[in-house]
């Protein structure tokens, strides 16, 4: 998705190549039919439709990044707050492309700054471990007011208990999630839900069943999870009673669901069943536990009183700190501490 030295230089050499085709091919033909001649001055024009997406690219990742989409990464998206500051601008330059190609459209809703935010942050966290990634299939992500129901319908005598939905047949392309869902995922530190990453994670084992695996997943990665998901689905839902049983629908739920885990609760994972995390890593390219655990170790550089650096104005004990520990579960006494001033 971010363009880089190599790819902007390989699609430049894709788009001459393609436009000195065309010219040989109309001088060529212009021998024999003069009137064809005249073709040739649609080479630029080719040339620019093979750069198009490219150079559009280079310009958004040039221009700077809004205050206040900074202010919604650092004070809701926990992941961006644990990346090294290197790996918060490449975070940063994925999320301005993925807002400046990919529509996000509230249904009876309105949609500000945060909820966007949060859609594109749903989109990068699961592919962040791969470098060169694209979501073919999306054009458009449907905010809605609330839960809906299998057709997709909000309102009326229907059972509306989805939360998101990549869309089929005519929505193809097109990605509903539940606003306040949306926002529960990030804003609720003790929850190991996360329906943007859920969703955005379907749509990266669809894209990888199209368009083939990104070069940073071994194929053996994929077997040894092919087998063990075989296996656990083969078993009644209680051999893990830590995961949601929803996971044991299918294939499908079940890597989405324990994607969730894997970006929101990777500790649990880790210390239940090492073997998975393992895969998980493999299959993302990602090692969360070790980011998070880094995360940690760079907080202890605030003081607690100090202002806090997501850029909210409030205490650093009464903002990112304690978004932290409510995290890890601290103990009553920890909570005590934190509530004095």
């Amino acid at each position: 998705m971010l363009v880089t030295l190599e790819n902007n230089r390989r699609n430049r050499n894709h788009a001459f190549a393609i436009a000195g085709a065309s010219a040989v091919t109309a001088a060529v033909a212009g021998w024999f039919w003069p009137p064809v001649l005249l073709s040739l001055g649609l080479c630029p024009f080719i040339y620019w439709l093979v750069r198009r997406r490219c150079l559009r690219r280079l310009r958004i990742m040039k221009q700077r990044f809004p205050a206040s989409w900074e202010q919604v990464l650092q004070s809701h998206v926990a992941f961006f707050r644990a990346l090294p500051d290197h790996e918060k601008e490449r975070f940063r330059q994925l999320v301005k492309v993925f807002l400046d190609e990919v529509r996000i459209t509230g249904i009876r809703t309105e949609l500000d700054d945060t909820v966007r935010v949060l859609v594109a942050a749903s989109a990068v966290i699961p592919i962040f471990g791969f470098h060169d990634w694209e979501y073919h299939r999306l054009g458009e992500v449907l905010v809605y007011p609330n839960s809906f129901g299998d057709e997709y319908q909000t309102t009326g005598n229907v059972d509306k208990n989805i939360l998101g939905m990549v869309g089929l047949r005519y929505l193809r392309g097109v990605m509903i999630l539940s606003k306040p869902s949306l926002l529960a995922g990030f804003d609720s530190p003790s929850s190991r839900d996360n329906v943007g990453i859920h969703e955005f994670t379907h749509l990266v084992e669809q894209e990888e069943i199209e368009h083939g695996l990104p070069p940073e997943i071994p194929w053996q990665a994929v077997k040894q999870w092919v087998q063990y998901v075989k296996r656990e689905l083969s078993g009644p839902p209680s051999n893990r009673s830590y995961i949601n049983s929803y996971a044991y629908t299918n294939e499908h739920e079940f890597f989405a669901v324990l994607a969730e885990y894997f970006f929101k609760s990777p500790d649990l994972l880790q210390r239940r069943d090492p073997q998975l995390y393992a895969m998980l890593r493999k299959m993302f390219h990602q090692d969360t536990v070790s980011l998070l655990k880094l995360a940690s170790s760079r907080r202890l550089r605030y003081g607690r009183n100090a202002p806090c650096p997501c850029g909210s104005g409030k205490k650093y004990k009464h903002c990112c700190l304690r978004k932290a520990l409510e995290t890890k579960k601290p103990s009553a006494a920890f909570q005590t501490a934190l509530s004095i001033d």
